[in-house]
């Protein structure tokens, strides 16, 4: 099977203090994938190191089996798009600016790029915003620019990272229905996020990531076998043991 991406022993710490510990990862290609995990898990670490805004300090790192290094990172990034939490947008430019400037770094062809742009600015709703600056958005404005921007990219591998915080529930049944459709053309969506219910209903694989290791790769048959007894929710605290929030310290209720 194709992979997207593979991850072997990857370490990362600050000021010594372990965030990931040797972690390993094969992302299959074509496939919507979950990385889900309790706050402080090294979610965001990870994606910071994926898309290149972090360092690591020990293992290794291919993308459409490329080995991840200075030397072939301009090669990887033409390659990958994503939108992180918060988005990383221009403050200074319109809406419509920080999009065509997006797409003139991909080298992204100018035909029929307006019209793509405007539709895709009024399916999500933001097509007021075209000639506002980004630093007058919204937070949920703000995801979805950053979204729009990024599947014009044609992305092989498109990292989200809490997509659907901020944004509200009509964008984020649109920004699924985008997604579904971006891997039915074989693209490969690598999703963070903390909202179990849609990770659950959205995703193809799924692993759990806990204190900088992955506990559980849950692929769609083994998904299946423990969903008959079990939902994510419960899957998910088995595997990281969430004794602390286990109803018997409640008793005093």
């Amino acid at each position: 099977m194709e992979r997207a991406l593979i991850i072997e022993n990857l370490t990362k710490a600050y000021e010594k203090d372990p965030v990931l510990k040797s972690l390993n990862l094969d992302v299959p290609a074509g496939n919507i994938f979950g990385l889900i995990g309790p706050n402080g898990a090294g979610k965001s670490t990870l994606i910071g190191i994926l898309t290149g805004i972090l360092a690591y300090d020990e293992g290794s790192i291919k993308i459409d089996g490329v080995p991840y290094t200075p030397a072939n990172e301009v090669e990887i990034k033409k390659k990958v798009a994503s939108v992180l939490q918060p988005p990383l947008l221009f403050e200074n430019f319109t809406s419509y600016e920080f999009i065509t400037y997006v797409c003139e770094m991909y080298s992204i062809s100018t035909h029929d790029l307006d019209e793509k742009i405007d539709s895709l600015l009024e399916y999500f709703e933001i097509e007021e915003f075209a000639q506002v600056k980004t630093k007058q958005l919204s937070s949920g404005s703000r995801k979805k620019l950053a979204f729009c921007a990024a599947i014009l990219t044609n992305p092989k591998l498109l990292f989200l990272d809490e997509p659907f915080e901020s944004v509200d529930v009509i964008s984020i049944g649109r920004m699924k229905n985008v997604i579904r459709r971006l891997r039915d053309k074989g693209a490969t969506i690598f999703i963070t996020s903390h909202i179990l219910e849609v990770v659950e209903n959205l995703c193809d694989d799924i692993a759990i990531l806990h204190k900088g290791k992955i506990l559980a790769y849950l692929d769609s048959e083994s998904r299946r076998d423990l969903e008959k007894d079990s939902n994510l929710n419960e899957i998910f605290e088995q595997y990281v043991e969430s004794d602390a929030k286990s109803e018997d310290r409640l008793s005093w209720l």
